[in-house]
């Protein structure tokens, strides 16, 4: 069997792109495949299934995690002695997002999107994400021969399986009021800002009565767009409404989920969404702006909006707090979105099926 090195700047837990990576490893090494992961940075308990530069260099089958800049990772792909090389397409954020917080982060994703040109000469097939990012593949001028569009691997197996943490499950339900939930990075792309200003909205019209919930990281770099949101925040009166709770464990996320009411995405710029899976598995009806890759990971019969339009969000949040019936249906086809199309055994098959068929060309 061919030996195969999958890469990608940074390995870490809690990260969709490098559970991502290890769900390939897995499965390959599964089906007898000498595979190995290449990474800058990486945290220890990832040490075992790492093999050094020399090693990645020489392997038979590169697969390319791209989704960032990463100078060494063009090094490789320069140096590669390999066949065959598969860029695994994640996308990046546009700079427009960071411009107004951060230039560092601006920069960063700026020469990323420029290093996505200069790398594609090197890649023999790619397996971007979504149809999204596939279409940004196009206009690069990728062959569409050339491209299968794969969803990521997730973590909703282990979602399901894992027990919610009580605790946190008790103070949520504990607080006697419904919840409207998001989770991902506090970054200016997902749509932090129109979150909280569809909880303003919503108390305008409904008053105090929802808790608006955001779990999910911070980045350090961005302190200038947190103090816009906290102004925000509390220029208008609603930090009792909206609660920031940071990054949770998994079984503390499975807690959010129970006992979220809705599950509301207002992000511009989703190259997938990992998230709106997990919602969907555990049942929460979602509202969502349809932007970038959103729509078409939301599936069909679903709550999404063309336009941002706060005032129509929280009427959308006020609907389902009092249309059980329609939660039901959102929750039915949500769950057959998932398991028809995102669960893992299904993208296994097609990425195993994909990855032979490659190195058979």
């Amino acid at each position: 069997m061919k030996s195969i090195v999958i890469t990608l700047p940074s390995l870490s837990s809690g990260d969709a792109i490098g559970n991502d990576v290890i769900s390939e490893y897995n499965l390959l090494k599964s089906n007898g495949f000498e595979v190995f992961i290449f990474a800058e940075h990486y945290e220890p308990q990832f040490a075992q299934y790492l093999c050094d530069f020399d090693t990645a260099k020489n392997s038979e089958v590169l697969i390319y995690h791209h989704g960032i800049l990463w100078d060494k990772g063009e090094t490789l792909l320069k140096d590669h002695r390999g066949k065959f090389r598969i860029m695994r397409y994640h996308n990046i954020t546009p700079p427009d997002f960071f411009r107004a917080y951060n230039d560092e982060l601006t920069d960063l994703v700026d020469k990323g999107r420029k290093q996505t040109l200069r790398l594609i000469k090197y890649f023999s097939y790619f397996i971007p994400a979504s149809f999204y990012n596939a279409q940004e593949l196009l206009n690069y001028k990728v062959p569409k021969e050339l491209i299968e569009v794969i969803a990521p691997f997730n973590h909703v197996d282990e979602l399901l399986s894992i027990q919610a943490d009580i605790v946190t499950l008790d103070k949520l339900i504990g607080q006697h009021r419904p919840i409207v939930l998001f989770v991902g990075r506090k970054v200016p792309n997902k749509g932090l800002l129109h979150f909280v200003r569809t909880a303003k909205k919503y108390v305008d019209l409904f008053g105090k009565k929802v808790y608006f919930i955001w779990v999910g990281r911070e980045d350090l770099r961005l302190g200038k767009y947190y103090d816009m949101i906290n102004r925000y925040i509390n220029d208008n009166s609603i930090s009792d409404v909206v609660l920031f709770p940071g990054k949770v464990s998994i079984s503390e996320l499975k807690s959010y989920y129970l006992s979220a009411n809705v599950f509301l995405i207002l992000s511009e710029h989703e190259g997938f969404c990992v998230p709106i899976l997990e919602a969907q598995s555990l049942g929460v009806p979602i509202i969502a702006l349809n932007r970038a890759a959103v729509g078409e990971t939301l599936g069909k019969n679903q709550l999404l909006f063309d336009e941002i339009d706060y005032e129509r969000f929280a009427a959308a949040i006020e609907v389902l707090l009092n249309n059980n019936e329609y939660c039901i249906e959102l929750s039915k086809y949500g769950k057959e979105n998932y398991n028809t199309r995102f669960k893992n055994s299904l993208i296994k098959e097609k990425f195993l099926n994909t990855i032979t068929g490659v190195l058979r060309i």
